[in-house]
């Protein structure tokens, strides 16, 4: 056979092959001895889309050129803290964040360099994060109603991590102030801002609405009810001609002492109070008689001015998703001003008022309840009315309560500005009244006051805490009864000189809490047999002094005692745990804080939960009570699930609440 020596030879793999090389080659050498292109001209961000209605965006552009020659180097720019760039093709201005630095490198758009973030940092984040989570596991698989402040929370969270996207919002709004109105209804025009230099130096105008003609009269979108069954004649004769001064809408007034020929002529339509009647149902029928689709519920109206636009409100009301109620700020006779933003915490049978806010739309701050006038929906009336059995302040505050509560948002807008006689001052018998109405023990007044209620005077009872603690926490007075009852015991104990050890349950919530486990139901204290004959006889006597009895006795070595809310499970044992100490130590038990004194406890008290409830101890679960065969087929009675709230909307449910760590409860 006849061959040559080039046909050995694979010409075609080496030069597959030999492409492949070069490709290589040529990478390897860009990365490496390639210079980096230079950075974009000044003109292209002169040439970027600029909003014509605001010079902002040009004096930011302006400061980045003067203070920075971008074209004399070829390394990335640091943007100080204090700076901001544009970023195309939205034309937005971007603030840098101080907890992180960007840099114009190549790109047309602002790019990020991501440092490490601070552990407390990251931590706040995971916190948020768990807790949204939390809410949506609470609601999966159920007919349940979402909070709508979830995404705004959210989107907090995406604007905090990433800055441009706050960019896109603002540039949005600034630019279109219809941009929501797809497939939306409007009733009021639009809003456009005619520039930073207009009506300067005092700006009493400068953001206006829009001439426009596709919207209806304001007197048919908007009607407003007065309850002014406790002003005088001649302030509700005042403020409404003032409010016709501004807008000629249909006013309603609840008046007591105004007869309806004193306002014939003004177009007001007139209520008289009825005693028998409380504000709450008041209210209702007038909403339900008003024809229009928005109200404004002009609460303590002392005066009336342009400066109170209600269009804005409206336009508010419109333009931003699930907002049902949309206030403004107010300022006293005493020249006193707040913006009236209110955000409520309700958990663990107490509520916590703030005035402040954590999110914002459209200029306006987001808010749990509003202690200023406000405009909202007929139609959310309607759905949610006033309570029939309440007035003044607590109205008001119930109200708002469940308006959160079935997931719609409120807000406030500061540049709305009400005249009133005086600032919301809610006294004790309004938080009663309230506290009755959520099964609340304390209140936390945004006024910085602090009111406690006893259980009986808001309808708490601790004679089921079975039943309580299936889905809720227990609620503090029943905390406070269970220490009352171990109470009882240690007094005796020491007053006999007897020795005793809390265990089990007892000593799991002394070790997680130093108190009584909220999710109890009993108390489990080891004595020693020694002993027993005087716990059984004399405990057994000086336990009915305090309404407790007696009530299984078994075989000289058990013994249970039910008082009003909780059981103590006593159980006697030959040698208590204090043996196993260092013989130096064994004659001093150990003792653990709780429910406010320190008592005694197994040895060690972590190992012995540890070994005696197995893995998981520190994460938290409902009483083995609680759960049939087939809850725990279902994965229920783990450490770390809770099961499921049978009443989804209490403050109190347990699943509201992280199952492991101590501090959310305390």
């Amino acid at each position: 056979v006849n061959f040559t020596f080039s046909s050995m030879i694979p010409w075609s793999w080496l030069w597959r092959r030999g492409i492949v090389l070069l490709l290589v080659g040529v990478i390897i050498f860009s990365l490496f001895f390639n210079n980096p292109k230079p950075l974009r001209d000044p003109p292209v961000l002169k040439n970027a889309e600029l909003p014509s209605n605001s010079t902002e965006a040009l004096r930011n552009e302006k400061n980045i050129s003067e203070t920075t020659d971008i074209t004399s180097k070829n390394a990335p720019i640091t943007i100080s803290s204090s700076q901001s760039t544009l970023c195309t093709p939205c034309s937005a201005e971007i603030a840098c964040s101080s907890k992180r630095q960007s840099y114009i490198g190549e790109s047309t758009s602002a790019s990020y360099t991501k440092p490490p973030m601070e552990v407390a940092y990251r931590r706040e984040l995971a916190s948020t994060i768990s807790y949204v989570e939390r809410q949506i596991t609470r609601m999966a698989g159920h007919r349940a109603v979402i909070d709508a402040k979830l995404a705004l929370i959210l989107r907090g969270l995406v604007e905090e991590l990433d800055p441009r996207r706050v960019s896109l919002v603002s540039a949005t709004y600034q630019l279109k102030p219809s941009y929501s109105f797809i497939n939306k209804t409007r009733h009021v025009c639009p809003e456009v801002l005619m520039g930073r230099r207009y009506d300067h130096p005092y700006y009493q105008h400068g953001i206006e609405s829009q001439n426009c003609s596709n919207v209806p009269k304001l007197s048919q979108v908007l009607s407003i009810i007065l309850p002014a069954h406790s002003w005088r004649s001649a302030a509700v004769s005042f403020v409404i001609s003032k409010i016709r001064e501004v807008y000629d809408i249909p006013i309603i007034a609840v008046v007591s002492n105004v007869t309806r020929s004193q306002l014939r002529n003004k177009g007001v339509k007139i209520v008289v109070s009825n005693k028998n009647y409380s504000e709450g149902t008041v209210l209702n029928q007038l909403v339900k008689h008003s024809k229009t689709p928005f109200v404004f519920l002009g609460t303590s109206l002392s005066h009336f001015s342009n400066q109170s636009s209600l269009e804005r409100l409206v336009r508010v009301l419109d333009e931003v998703d699930h907002v049902k109620v949309a206030g403004g700020a107010a300022r006293d006779l005493k020249g006193h001003w707040i913006h009236g933003c209110l955000q409520v915490h309700i958990a663990n049978y107490k509520a916590s008022y703030k005035l402040g806010y954590y999110h914002s739309s459209n200029d306006c701050m987001h808010c749990d309840d509003l202690l200023t006038p406000f405009i909202t929906t007929r139609k959310l009336i309607n759905r949610i009315p006033f309570r029939d059995e309440l007035n003044g302040p607590a109205l008001y505050r119930d109200w708002f309560v469940r308006v959160r509560e079935a997931g719609h948002l409120i807000v406030t807008c500061p540049d709305v500005m009400f005249f009133i006689n005086s600032h919301i001052d809610v006294k004790y018998q309004n938080w009663l009244s309230f506290a009755q109405r959520w099964a609340l023990q304390t209140v936390e007044s945004y006024t910085g006051d602090r009111y406690k209620f006893p259980c009986e005077g808001i309808g708490i009872g601790c004679n089921k805490t079975h039943f309580i603690t299936k889905s809720l926490l227990l609620p503090p007075c029943c905390i406070a009864s269970a220490h009352h009852d171990i109470g009882m015991l240690v007094d005796f104990a020491e007053s006999l000189g007897l020795d005793y050890e809390l265990q089990a349950g007892s000593v799991l919530g002394a070790v997680k809490f130093g108190a009584f486990l909220p999710w109890d139901v009993d108390h489990d204290i080891y004595v020693n047999c020694k002993d027993f004959k005087k716990w059984s006889h004399q405990f057994s006597a000086f336990a009915k002094t305090y309404k407790c009895t007696p009530k299984i006795k078994y075989k000289n070595s058990f013994l249970k005692i039910m008082c009003p809310s909780f059981t103590l499970d006593i159980l006697c044992r030959n040698q208590l745990s204090k043996k196993f100490l260092p013989l130096a130590y064994q004659n001093t038990s150990t003792h653990i804080w709780y429910g406010g004194r320190w008592t005694k406890v197994m040895s060690n008290p972590g190992l012995f939960s540890r070994n005696s409830l197995g893995y998981g101890i520190l994460k938290h679960v409902q009483h083995s009570s609680h759960f049939t065969k087939t809850d725990r087929s279902r994965g229920y009675g783990k450490p770390g699930i809770w099961h499921p709230c049978k009443t989804p909307k209490h403050h109190s449910c347990l699943d509201r609440y992280p199952a492991d760590g101590n501090l959310p409860f305390l």
